[in-house]
């Protein structure tokens, strides 16, 4: 059996980020667990979870700025007729978050690597975009995922989500 350099790369990446969550979680770092709701373009909703590690960067005016890696998994859906919903995925990811202190404003943007493939998550790279509000270690944020078109189809998953950070 012949592994693909994409293959390997994803499974590199994947075991990357599973590995960083000990490392963190024992030097008493910022550790995020979410759940919640996705959709995806007609409303074809699914369970969804991810863990994170969001370390401090930088302390500016009235907000921070975090540095962001983790891991998305988004369930398969039972059949859809003609649509390919049904595989579990997840989504390997970095980035960066802006995290308002005065108002609980916070934007994040990231970029990953998936294993599974549906219509909804088509491809690398996938591009990683939320909004939410934190109140003190709960937030609530919508999250989008998506190709950016780079890949057909790319219908994107989008997500409510409530997260505890740790």
């Amino acid at each position: 059996m012949q592994v693909s350099h994409r293959s390997a790369l994803r499974a590199g990446l994947v075991a990357l980020v599973l590995a960083s969550v000990p490392l963190a979680a024992s030097a008493g770092s910022d550790i995020e667990l979410a759940i919640g709701a996705s959709t995806t373009t007609d409303r074809e909703f699914t369970r969804t979870g991810s863990i994170a590690w969001v370390p401090a960067l930088r302390q500016l005016d009235n907000a921070v700025l975090r540095a962001q890696t983790g891991l998305i998994y988004v369930d398969g859906r039972r059949p859809v007729a003609d649509r390919d919903l049904e595989d579990d995925v997840w989504v390997g990811y970095v980035g960066l978050r802006y995290e308002r202190t005065d108002n609980g404003l916070a934007l994040g943007a990231a970029i990953g690597a998936q294993s599974g493939e549906t219509d909804a998550l088509s491809g690398d790279p996938q591009f990683i975009t939320s909004v939410g509000w934190r109140w003190d270690r709960f937030s609530l944020s919508i999250r989008h995922i998506s190709n950016a078109s780079l890949h057909s189809p790319n219908d994107g998953e989008t997500a409510l989500v409530g997260a505890w950070r740790f």
